[in-house]
């Protein structure tokens, strides 16, 4: 799904990008996600020697929730997907007499506050996301064997103002929804600190 970038923010005092992403979901309200890329932190990792060498930078990104636009973008997600909604397992007559008019809304699903997730920029360096276009990939991982594991690419071209939020692979799905549907402030990052 593609984004115009409608905020952005350099912070200096945390050398961070602050982003906010947003979409039309035809017919829906505008859907949408912040996310807080740092430019300082990212570790380098080279595969391969030369002209075939595969750079890779690591380091964490954080989503942030917009507020509704970020509930209609999970719901939006979850119902592609094939997710019951929340509103599925709570339906009783009293929510049906408060629905709003906004369907996606309505079936009650919550982004978190925060997800804290590990990132990887693929033959782009996410310190230099003013300069260049970055494509990363972003894990969301308990560090559980077995545990609840999601991937999902990111790609920011800051100098056009667009951004897209693309599935990894279908079998993701469901672990996805699970992350951005978990309340409050999320650590998906095994291999960094939490919010």
């Amino acid at each position: 799904m593609s984004f115009e970038i409608v905020d952005k923010v350099y912070d200096e005092h945390e050398n961070t990008w602050r982003l906010g992403f947003r979409a039309a979901a035809a017919p829906y309200e505008p859907v949408g996600f912040n996310a807080d890329i740092p430019t300082v932190g990212w570790k380098e990792q080279v595969d391969g020697e030369g002209d075939d060498a595969f750079h890779s930078f690591w380091g964490p990104v954080t989503l942030r929730s917009r507020g509704h636009d970020s509930n209609r973008l999970l719901a939006l997600l979850a119902d592609y997907y094939g997710a019951p909604s929340p509103q599925d397992k709570n339906d009783s007559w009293l929510p049906k007499l408060f629905r709003r008019e906004d369907t996606l809304l309505a079936t009650g699903w919550i982004f978190p506050q925060a997800i804290n997730c590990f990132a990887v920029g693929i033959q782009s360096n996410p310190a230099l996301l003013a300069n260049d276009a970055v494509h990363m990939k972003l894990f969301f991982d308990d560090g559980m064997e077995n545990g609840h594991y999601a991937e999902v690419f990111l790609d920011i071209d800051l100098a056009r103002g667009l951004g897209a939020l693309n599935e990894k692979d279908e079998e993701y799905r469901a672990e996805l929804i699970h992350w951005l549907s978990r309340p409050g402030k999320v650590n998906a990052n095994p291999y960094g600190r939490g919010e």
